[in-house]
């Protein structure tokens, strides 16, 4: 049996603070019984460790599963990617009962992306790098918090699947659970198309923050209507007016039980979409 062992080197109090706190989500989610969600199977920190940096450093190790299917993103670039909208929805859908759990204990994942979507034995999706994660809600009450909690999401939040109130944080800014329900539906998009919405825009070295702020999304000629405007509403840009996730589970079943067409398209490929 293969495992996969983590090491985060800790430069400082707050670098151990993080570490452990990771240790802790990982608990917490895994005493919900959600089988989706990465296990961790042990940890532990090494005071003055040489084994992992050339200078004596404190190391967390974080002892995990190794899933031989590889990622989302894995299967995402392979040049002959193909998955029906049939079996996109389903995995779609447990997917988004992982993240329910994140927000039934009042936490957010933040960075819920491809390559962070790996396949079990059974083919099914599990959620890793927990090392993101952080209390659902935030109201930022200072100039010193906004531009700390800036810091973080640009570290740790990928750009391309930001929501758009994580580009421009100001004092009184309230921050919720509805940043996963973003990056969801930049996940959704990328599960159709192969990638983000915004990737393009990246790739082309434009300003993704005023293309995520701008609220287009462009979708390809023939695609499932039912669908898109489904990630429309995930990727709605005014996070007050986005739906929770209750609600993309809702709608999720109810396009997978009544839209005769689902079983008639294919996924368009993401050089026929231009953004």
């Amino acid at each position: 049996m293969k495992f996969v062992l983590k090491c985060i080197l800790c430069h400082d109090q707050k670098d151990r603070e993080n570490a452990w706190n990771e240790a802790k989500i990982h608990q917490l989610l895994q005493s919900s019984g959600n089988k989706y969600i990465l296990n961790l199977i042990g940890c532990g920190m090494i005071e003055k460790s040489l084994e992992f940096s050339k200078t004596p450093t404190d190391t967390f190790l974080m002892l995990l599963p190794y899933y031989k299917n590889g990622s989302l993103h894995d299967y995402l670039v392979k040049p002959h990617y193909h998955m029906d909208l049939k079996y996109i929805l389903k995995n779609f859908r447990l997917i988004c009962l992982s993240v329910k759990t994140f927000h039934d204990l009042s936490y957010s994942h933040r960075d819920i992306k491809p390559a962070n979507i790996l396949f079990n034995d059974n083919n099914e999706p599990v959620i890793i790098d927990l090392g993101s994660a952080a209390p659902a809600k935030i109201t930022v009450t200072s100039k010193k918090e906004a531009q700390e909690l800036l810091d973080e999401v640009s570290e740790r939040c990928s750009m391309t699947y930001r929501a758009p109130e994580l580009f421009n944080i100001d004092i009184n800014s309230v921050i919720d659970e509805r940043i996963d329900i973003w990056s969801l539906g930049c996940l959704l998009y990328a599960m159709l198309y192969k990638k983000s919405p915004f990737d393009l825009v990246y790739e082309r070295g434009d300003s993704v923050a005023l293309a995520v702020i701008s609220g287009k999304i462009f979708f390809p000629p023939n695609s499932n209507e039912s669908v898109n405007s489904l990630i429309k509403k995930m990727l709605t840009v005014d996070h007050f007016k986005r739906p929770f996730i209750d609600d993309i589970l809702e709608s999720v079943k109810v396009i997978d039980e009544f839209d005769q067409d689902i079983n008639e398209h294919n996924i368009l490929y993401s050089n026929n979409c231009i953004v």
